[in-house]
């Protein structure tokens, strides 16, 4: 007997409907009239079934802590959080992190990576935060953990060296960082390669997230990415620069990318609030060049990244709210470009951060959502509700939204 059965269920890819059986955490069978009997049936009654939500870039220690003046950049939303982060300790971390990851599963979100900043004020309180409530939400939301240097100002260091080290030791699962914020670039991709290296873990770079017409940072990574043979393991977030640089330069840097098996996660909603604030009359976006990479065949993502905090202070943990902002700003209207959009969040943002057994066929992980929607376009424009929110093939959450129209 299977665990769980969705009847009439309606695919991005497929025509008509089907039926999706489910045991043991996985998907058994999934085409028309499937047979079998099963302990939970869920009648999809012709709406959309997706695969749940990756928010492959967040920053759950930040999270929840918008100040009341707001930040006017970057730097002053770093400086902020460096501040703030003295006085925050673990409770607090998790406490936070807990609302969030709530509201992610509430969404349809059922893996999430949160970058976790590392530094001699703050120590390893947060990474200590995200491994509880990794173990905590285990069987609900998937968290995978990356620690990165908050300061990278002069070269690394002992204390900070030391402290990365033992983070690892705790079981993170990669590195970042954001090194494009260093004059010494070169010195901490390579330690970070070196690091992660030596302890086989994957790497996700913040990367030239500025308005100047810079890609320098992530031309090494992907020369880095190469020498050292780590293609497929490396992702690049923002890349903002890169949307500044010219036609000549843009097309080099992406065919390196596409050697260097890199995926790039664009933050649409955080850079959107960030960049260009100094400009005057073309204000520039700060999105990168999502179309010319993904022409290029580079795997491109979206994500939520910062949630109510300095560096931006809206955010739901809402991967379809950030996917209207996406299609909006990415100019994709079309059915075909918003469902373009919708395999940004789900199976794009799947293959960036390493998920196996990720989709809606036999073999996969029964990780879903069911859209009230018959397709990603109408899901997407409509913000639809997330019927029913499935994980490691249980029903984890049950959403409905209904207006009485009186007059």
């Amino acid at each position: 007997m299977n665990d769980l059965l969705i009847r009439r269920a309606r695919l991005m890819d497929e025509p008509g409907t089907v039926d999706v059986a489910i045991k043991d955490g996985y998907i058994v069978a999934a085409g028309g009239g499937v047979a079998g009997s099963a302990r939970q049936m869920v009648d999809a009654a012709g709406r959309l079934l997706i695969p749940a939500f990756v928010d492959a870039h967040t920053h759950l220690d930040k999270a929840l802590t918008a100040p009341q003046e707001g930040a006017g950049s970057l730097a002053e939303a770093i400086e902020d959080f460096q501040r703030r982060s003295r006085k925050m300790d673990k409770n607090d971390f998790i406490d936070r992190g807990r609302r969030v990851l709530k509201m992610a599963l509430r969404h349809g979100t059922a893996t999430m990576r949160t970058h976790i900043t590392v530094n001699e004020a703050l120590g390893l309180r947060g990474v200590e935060a995200a491994l509880e409530l990794k173990e905590e939400f285990a069987g609900r939301v998937d968290l995978q953990v990356f620690a990165m240097p908050g300061e990278l100002e002069p070269a690394p260091a002992p204390p900070l060296k030391e402290l990365m080290e033992e983070a690892l030791r705790l079981g993170v699962d990669g590195l970042g960082g954001a090194p494009h914020l260093s004059e010494r670039m070169q010195e901490w991709v390579d330690y970070i390669f070196d690091l992660a290296v030596r302890y086989n873990v994957l790497i996700d770079f913040h990367v030239d997230e500025t308005d100047a017409p810079s890609v320098a940072s992530l031309d090494y990574i992907a020369a880095k990415t190469i020498q050292t043979g780590f293609q497929g393991r490396v992702v690049a977030g923002h890349c903002c620069g890169l949307a500044a640089v010219d036609e000549e330069k843009a097309i080099r840097t992406i065919a390196a990318v596409k050697e260097a098996g890199i995926s790039v996660i664009t933050l649409p909603s955080c850079n959107l609030y960030l960049m260009g604030r100094r400009d005057k009359g073309l204000v520039r976006r700060g999105v990168t060049r999502v179309r010319e990479l993904q022409a290029a065949g580079v795997n491109v993502a979206y994500a939520s990244d910062n949630i109510r905090d300095a560096f931006r202070p809206f955010g739901n943990a809402n991967m379809l709210e950030e996917a209207l902002i996406t299609a909006q700003v990415l100019q994709m209207g079309t059915p075909l470009e918003l469902k373009n959009v919708m395999k940004m969040g789900t199976y794009n943002a799947a293959a960036a951060i390493g998920l196996k057994a990720y989709g809606v066929k036999a073999g996969d992980r029964a990780d879903l959502v069911l859209l009230d929607a018959t397709s990603p376009a109408e899901a997407i424009i409509g913000q639809v509700e997330k019927v029913c929110v499935i994980k490691g093939g249980r029903v984890a959450v049950r959403n409905d939204k209904k207006s009485d129209i009186i007059i």
